[in-house]
């Protein structure tokens, strides 16, 4: 299964090599979807870190950006200006993106009234109810406070800000990263922005005290896939995240028998792996709750 070569990948590969930190090091926090990685850029390459994890990359020639690697681990790390393509054992994770720097592309939006924003680094598009509207022309200023925050003029009487703290629509209580709010004619309007997969793609969750020697575990792509471990059997199948919620498809599973325990919980996570249609992100960003209408079926803690 994919998710064994990438756990194995960062749980030992990138436990292989530690270096100092030379006298020109530039230090960049990344975001790959869920999974937090901090790269130490010097002269002659890299070192990347993951949890308690570090490996060494050496740079190596790019017709565009800056690509590190190490070949006998299987590793790359392509960065362009502040975005990152981290990809191990050729399994490709989710974008990086620098923490401070605001994504190149993505969209905001709230209820009541509607509004839905969509920014990408040629054009910013306004939609409302009431009428469309395009932004050829965009000032953006970057806030040095924690968390991060980002003002974009839109026109003289249109401003869009982003933080990058966790919101809930508040029609549909799905969780996105970042806040926002737009300001016309000094009216201001809440709302949400990014990609909510960013939430639980890449990194690795565990179940939260299954009782069993070797924890059950579950890992998203950003690409609709899923993989994981139930506590006997390795299964793998397909996501689905839509406005209101999220959904597992018909997942496929390996036929091993276990002990009673171990089969035992397995069932219970299938289980409710069908009656899932709701996620959320708690305890600062490092638990993944799982959920039935509300009330949370299975709690994951995040491994790396």
């Amino acid at each position: 299964m994919r998710i064994n070569l990438v756990g194995v990948a960062l749980g030992t590969a990138v436990l292989l090599t530690a270096c100092e930190r030379g006298p020109a090091t530039t230090i960049v926090d990344y975001q790959c979807g869920a999974l937090a990685v901090t790269a130490e850029f010097n002269q002659t390459g890299a070192t990347l870190q993951v949890g308690e994890h570090r490996t060494l990359l050496q740079q190596d020639i790019s017709a565009s950006g800056a690509r590190y690697t190490n070949a006998e681990q299987e590793l790359e790390f392509w960065t362009k200006g502040s975005e990152a393509q981290l990809t191990i054992g050729g399994q490709a994770y989710p974008l990086c993106l620098d923490v401070t720097a605001l994504p190149q592309q993505f969209s905001a939006r709230g209820n009541e009234p509607f509004w839905l924003i969509q920014h990408n680094p040629t054009s910013t598009s306004l939609r409302q109810p009431k009428g469309d509207q395009d932004f050829a022309e965009i000032r953006v200023t970057t806030n040095n406070t924690q968390p991060a925050q980002w003002q974009l003029q839109l026109n003289d009487n249109t401003e869009l800000t982003i933080i990058a703290e966790f919101c809930h629509d508040s029609m549909t209580g799905m969780p996105y990263p970042y806040s926002a709010t737009l300001t016309m004619a000094d009216q201001s309007y809440p709302g949400c922005a990014g990609e909510p997969h960013r939430l639980f793609t890449g990194a690795l969750w565990e179940l939260h005290a299954s009782g069993l020697e070797a924890a059950p575990s579950i890992q998203f792509t950003d690409q609709g896939t899923v993989y994981g471990f139930s506590g006997c059997n390795r299964f793998h199948g397909g996501y689905e995240l839509t406005g209101e919620g999220l959904r597992f498809q018909p997942l496929a599973a390996t036929k091993m028998m276990c002990s009673g325990p171990q089969m035992e919980v397995e069932q219970q996570i299938f289980s409710a792996l069908e009656q899932v249609n709701q996620f959320d992100i708690g305890d600062n960003a490092s638990t993944l709750q799982l959920k039935t209408n509300d009330k949370t079926v299975l709690r994951f803690v995040k491994a790396f």
